[in-house]
C-alpha cells in the first residue's frame, strides 16, 4: 500500500470490485426496457397507476412504463412549477390535483429497495462518472457487489438518479437527457 494511501485494504478491495463491473442490461426478472427521451429533466415520480411523471423546465409528461406511450404532455412551465411543493418533495398532478412524491436533481430521493430484496444505488467508482448498481440482497451469503449488476447508462447525461416504483415493479433511472425504465415480467 502506498505511503500516502488513506483507504483501508477493505476499501481498496471494494473499489477494485466496483471498477471491475461492466455496464449491461439488468438481470431477470427486469426484462422490459423503455427509453423516454426528454430534455432538461429535473425530477420524476409515479402517478397512482405507476405511470412515470417526468418534470422538466418546460413542463411535464406522464408515460406508461412498459409501452413508453405518452399519456399526457403539458408544456406550461409556469403551471408545472406551481404544481411542485415548496419543499420540492411532491408534485400535484394538475388534472387530478393529487400530490405524488417526486425525486430527482431538484427533489427528494427515490425508493432504493423493494419488499422482495432488490436494491439499486448510484456509486462512483470512476468519479465523476456514475454507475447504477442493481443487486438482490435476499440471497444466501450476500456480499456487497459480489453479484451486483452495473446497468449501462451511457445514453443518460450528467448526474444520475434512480428509484423503484412504489410496488417495486418498475425501476427508473434518470439523467438530464431523459429516463430508462426497466420493468419486471408479469
Amino acid at each position: 500500500m502506498a505511503k500516502n494511501e488513506i483507504r483501508t485494504p477493505f476499501e481498496l478491495d471494494l473499489l477494485a470490485k466496483a471498477q471491475a463491473l461492466k455496464g449491461t442490461k439488468p438481470p431477470s426478472p427486469w426484462i422490459h426496457e423503455t427509453i423516454v427521451p426528454a430534455n432538461g429533466v429535473l425530477a420524476c415520480g409515479w402517478d397512482p397507476d405507476e405511470n412515470i411523471v417526468l418534470i422538466s423546465g418546460s413542463g411535464y409528461s406522464v408515460t406508461e412504463p412498459i409501452t413508453g406511450r405518452r399519456l399526457t404532455r403539458e408544456r406550461d412551465a409556469d403551471c408545472t412549477d406551481d404544481s411542485i411543493s415548496d419543499d420540492r418533495l411532491t408534485f400535484q398532478l394538475p388534472i387530478s390535483k393529487q400530490p405524488i412524491p417526486i425525486f430527482g436533481f431538484e427533489a427528494g430521493d427515490g425508493i432504493h429497495m423493494t419488499t422482495d430484496g432488490w436494491h439499486v444505488e448510484v456509486i462512483y467508482p470512476w468519479w465523476p462518472r456514475a454507475t447504477v448498481v442493481l443487486d438482490h440482497l435476499y440471497t444466501t451469503h450476500y456480499e456487497y457487489l459480489k453479484n451486483a449488476t452495473a446497468i449501462d447508462v451511457q445514453r443518460l447525461d450528467g448526474v444520475i438518479k434512480c428509484g423503484f416504483s412504489p410496488s417495486g415493479k418498475h425501476l427508473l433511472i434518470m439523467g438530464s437527457g431523459g429516463a430508462l425504465i426497466y420493468s419486471r415480467k408479469e
